[in-house]
């Protein structure tokens, strides 16, 4: 079973500030997951933490080139996180983490609803606290981090210790909550102590961890009809959600399937915008290509998450939802040209191209894990 990092920020500004002071990051490839927040930090300055950390730079020399670029006698509270997949399993993936503090904060961690102590290691470097530790993930984990703002907050005459935070984290994650709902439950519950604006910027990231999902999309007729049975070999090998967007690749399927394919009941809202679903033995969903295609970017660009889209079953929202819920998407996009389709005038460019490589740009703007195979 490979696991997911699941991230949600926040950043509040002070009273009479126009925008947070703290800088914030988090990002996702295949290999890693890094979370990286600093109070009263600049941006750049994560976002060159961030970028070496994409090139695989390693944690120690991340932070050797922080603590000398630092501003002597400015205090500046970082912390970085870096969860990566062990390269030597390839079914079941653990994530082990490495854990960077300078200055601030310690981190939350829960486990099966239990605050986790963690073996940290610590230096003094420059006169900065500095501590580090290495743990690995496991399914139903939750990581809060949090700026020095958040952990000064005062109201109703008491000061919000570390202690209080880490029993609100303990009761909250016993839901089993997702991270939206961890850092709305943190964002609250300090707007509740504050009451009022904030006298610092207050910064907050909070992570769960869960299996990975996955989703495969096949969108289109390879150009050669030989190539019709791989591309759906491809899809069927799917192990998570499988998704058909056209009529022939529908139809191709169906056939190389043996199987049939029934059209949906219409939906209360009709199919005046969003063209027919069906129905396909071993397909989550199967719909028309282009236009639904493009109704569901239209969907995605006005939500923040799936459960911000509209409570409609018509082809563009169940789309929308499938592919907001999935952390890795592939692709497979057949390049036959349909003449009543194309995008140049030579007809030698399906429109669909055009729309799904729209799409997998949004997606991975979205921090989805995004591969593509054109037939």
């Amino acid at each position: 079973m490979k696991l997911w990092v699941e991230a949600a920020y926040q950043g509040l500004a002070r009273i009479n500030a126009q925008a947070c002071g703290d800088a914030i990051s988090t990002f996702q490839t295949k290999d890693q997951f890094s979370a990286i927040l600093a109070s009263g930090a600049q941006g750049d300055w994560a976002n060159k933490a961030a970028h070496a950390l994409r090139e695989e730079t390693p944690l120690d020399k991340v932070k050797e080139d922080l603590l000398a670029s630092l501003p002597k006698s400015v205090h500046i509270p970082f912390a970085i996180l870096q969860a990566r997949h062990s390269p030597f399993t390839i079914h079941h993936s653990p994530l082990t983490v490495s854990l960077l503090e300078c200055d601030a904060p310690p981190l939350f961690f829960t486990r099966g609803g239990q605050l986790v102590l963690l073996p940290i290691l610590e230096e003094e470097r420059h006169g900065r606290l500095i501590r580090q530790c290495e743990f690995a993930l496991q399914d139903g984990d939750h990581i809060a981090m949090v700026s020095e703002g958040y952990i000064q907050a005062k109201g109703w005459n008491r000061q919000w210790g570390w202690r209080d935070i880490a029993t609100s984290i303990k009761r909250l994650t016993d839901t089993r909550c997702d991270a939206e709902q961890l850092l709305g439950a943190l964002i609250r519950s300090y707007q509740r102590l504050a009451q009022g604006e904030p006298s610092r910027d207050i910064s907050v990231i909070a992570m769960s961890v869960r299996p990975v999902r996955t989703a495969t999309v096949w969108s289109g007729p390879p150009v050669e009809r030989t190539e019709e049975q791989a591309t759906l070999n491809k899809l069927m090998a799917e192990t998570g959600t499988r998704i058909i967007c056209g009529d022939t690749s529908a139809d191709i399927a169906a056939r190389l399937l043996n199987a049939k394919i029934e059209m949906e009941p219409r939906p209360e809202d009709g199919w005046a915008e969003v063209p027919p679903v069906s129905q396909l033995a071993g397909v989550d969903l199967v719909t028309e290509g282009v236009v639904t295609l493009g109704k569901a970017r239209e969907r995605m660009a006005n939500v923040k998450s799936a459960r911000d889209l509209p409570r409609k079953e018509d082809g563009a929202t169940r789309l929308a939802r499938l592919l907001l819920n999935a952390d890795k998407i592939h692709f497979l996009v057949g390049l036959a040209v349909n003449p009543a389709q194309a995008a140049d005038q030579a007809k030698t460019v399906p429109l669909r191209r055009i729309v799904m490589d729209e799409l997998m740009s949004d997606l991975t703007a979205r921090g989805k894990i995004i591969s593509v195979e054109y037939f």
